[in-house]
This record gives structure tokens, C-alpha cells and sequence, in this order.
């Protein structure tokens, strides 16, 4: 880097140290380009979103989490050429992963013709059933080593298996209430109409908060909000199951965040290399905000996306690991 050029950046990340022991907010859009110029990352890959550095000695974060929107292969495609660069430029030679307990051999990869080989790896992304953390994976065995020896980088599962199926189970619960919960959001919100109540009200704004908690939509800004006002909304027989297995999720959600970090920190790269962590949209503001109280360096990546439309094959996959995992269709149906 040259002289200019580091004195540039160094400004800006001095100005983000500062700014982030004064105000442990969000740092500036400037602060943020300049993080971006310098890990050299084209704004039609990812975003720099996020960030913290815990002295003013700038150097490669000890954390990089790049936010997962999962089974998007646009967003996929994106997540490996990260990761490619990561490898090449930053050092990186672990990936932790959600959705994985151990970690992940992709051997059998190799064993295929060349031809075949990419054929599958692209029916397998479009299709979500290959993410970009295994996909960089399989092209850095190919290109980096031959015959093929064994890789260096590899990829780590953070999940404990409990509070994973913990999670599924809950999701599969708030799915099979859904549909009656929101039912009853539509009445109350009628209700609230014929009592001429004024538009915007605490009420409005936490049926609102408490619909988009059933559709498992809430960011934890949000959810935080959620929770402050929980007892505003009315108690029903049709919305409490829901209610209640929603706020379960999320408090799952919540705890395996904090397992990721653990995991990540005790599954130390062998390099000075940042430990990357691929996780999806709701871990990672908990993950941030933890690490920044913990004073621990990061980099919040956010991968650019064009193409929408693929919320089914989320859905299908949460689906898939309900059977898979031998959870019972409407595990608590009983109850309610």
C-alpha cells in the first residue's frame, strides 16, 4: 500500500476508533468506505456494514462475519468469491459455519470428472443446496493444490446439536400456528377500528411488531422493541400458542449467536489470519454488538443482491431439516 494511501486510511480508522469508544454506535459511511477500500472488496460483491477496531493500530480484524442470506445463489456466489479472497488476501484459513455441527468433508468432489464436476456445483447453488462457503471450499482444493492433497482451509460447524433442534422444533411449531394468529391480528385490528382509536398508537405499532414476530421477520432492534411493549397486546386463545413459540425461536436464535463466537474463539486459526463466520441476518447484529463490548476487532460484510424471489427454497430447506431431524409435524398440537 502506498504512503498516500495508508495515511488516508489510517485516518479513517483512527476516526472510527474514536468514534466508537465515544459512541458505541454505528460507524460513519465514510469510515466505511475506507474499511471497504482497504480490504479491497468491489462494492458488486459486498458491503462493508458494520465495523469496530479496539485500538487506533489498524491491522486485519480478528473477526470477519459475512451475513448469509441462505440458499440464494446470487448471494452464494457472492459468499465464495469472499471467501477466495479471503484465502489470497487476508490470511483466512478457517470458516465457521451455521447449520453444521463438525467439519465439512467435501472429498467426494474430487473423485468426479472435471466437466461433471462443474456441472454439478452450479445445479447445486441454483438449487441452494450447495452454500458459498462449500463451494469456495471445492475451488480452492482444485486450484490451489493437485492430486488433491489435503487443504489447508477448512470449514468448521458452530451449532450445538441441542439448541439446533431446539430451533427447528420451534420453527416447525410457529409455521403450523401461523395462519390463526394472523387471523386474529386481522380481528383486533378491526376491533381497533370500530373504536375510532387514533392511527398511531402504542397498540398499532405492536400489532405490527407481533405480526412480523409470527412471520419470523423481526430484526433484533426490533424484536428489543417487541419485548419492551409485549404486554400491550391482548391475550388471545388463537395468538398466545403462536406468540409464545415465536418468542421461543427468537430466544433460540439469540443463544446459538453466542455459541457461534464461543466456537469460533476456541476453534483458533493456525495463522494471524480473521476467523471468518458465515451466519444469517438476525445473528449477525448479536454477534456484532458482542463483540464490540467485548472490545474484540470485526468486519461485518453484507453481500450485494439483485435477484429475490428465493424465500421458498429457505422455507423448503427448514422443512427438509424438521424431517430430517424426526420432529414431529405440529409438536406441541396437543397443548393448544
Amino acid at each position: 500500500m502506498t504512503a498516500s494511501r495508508w495515511a488516508i486510511v489510517s485516518f479513517f480508522l483512527v476516526s472510527l476508533c474514536a468514534g466508537a469508544q465515544a459512541e458505541p454506535g454505528d460507524p460513519s459511511h465514510s469510515e466505511l468506505e475506507a474499511i471497504q477500500h482497504f480490504l479491497v472488496i468491489p462494492s458488486t460483491v459486498a458491503q462493508v456494514t458494520d465495523a469496530y477496531f479496539s485500538t487506533h493500530a489498524f491491522e486485519i480484524p480478528e473477526f470477519i462475519l459475512i451475513q448469509d442470506v441462505h440458499r440464494h445463489p446470487e448471494v452464494q456466489g457472492h459468499i465464495a468469491s469472499l471467501i477466495l479472497q479471503g484465502y489470497r488476501q487476508w490470511g483466512v484459513k478457517k470458516v465457521f459455519l451455521e447449520g453444521a455441527f463438525t467439519g465439512v468433508d467435501l472429498s467426494m468432489f474430487h473423485r468426479l470428472p472435471d466437466q461433471t464436476r462443474g456441472l454439478l456445483l452450479s445445479r447445486l447453488v441454483q438449487n441452494g443446496d450447495l452454500s458459498g462457503a462449500e463451494l469456495a471450499t471445492v475451488l480452492l482444493t482444485e486450484t490451489e493444490w493437485s492430486n488433491p492433497q489435503p487443504s489447508p482451509f477448512q470449514l468448521f460447524g458452530m451449532e450445538d446439536p441441542k439448541l439446533y433442534r431446539q430451533n427447528i422444533a420451534a420453527y416447525q411449531e410457529v409455521t403450523s400456528l401461523r395462519e390463526e394468529a394472523l387471523q386474529e391480528i386481522v380481528a383486533i385490528r378491526r376491533l381497533q377500528s370500530e373504536m375510532n382509536l387514533p392511527q398511531s398508537n402504542i397498540l398499532t405499532q405492536q400489532l405490527d411488531r407481533t405480526e412480523t414476530l409470527i412471520r419470523l421477520k423481526l430484526t433484533p432492534v426490533d424484536y428489543e422493541a417487541y419485548l419492551q411493549a409485549r404486554e400491550v397486546i391482548p391475550s388471545s386463545p388463537r395468538l398466545d400458542p403462536a406468540v409464545h413459540a415465536a418468542e421461543k425461536f427468537y430466544d433460540l436464535v439469540q443463544r446459538r449467536s453466542f455459541v457461534f463466537i464461543r466456537q469460533a474463539q476456541k476453534e483458533a486459526p493456525a495463522s494471524p489470519g480473521p476467523r471468518v463466520l458465515v451466519v444469517g441476518g438476525f445473528h449477525t447484529p448479536v454477534m456484532a454488538r458482542y463483540l464490540r463490548e467485548s472490545g474484540r476487532s470485526f468486519v461485518v460484510l453484507t453481500p450485494h443482491v439483485t435477484k429475490v424471489g428465493y424465500g421458498p427454497l429457505y422455507e423448503e430447506h427448514m422443512m427438509e431439516s424438521v424431517s430430517a431431524l424426526n420432529i414431529p409435524e405440529h409438536p406441541t398440537a396437543k397443548s393448544h
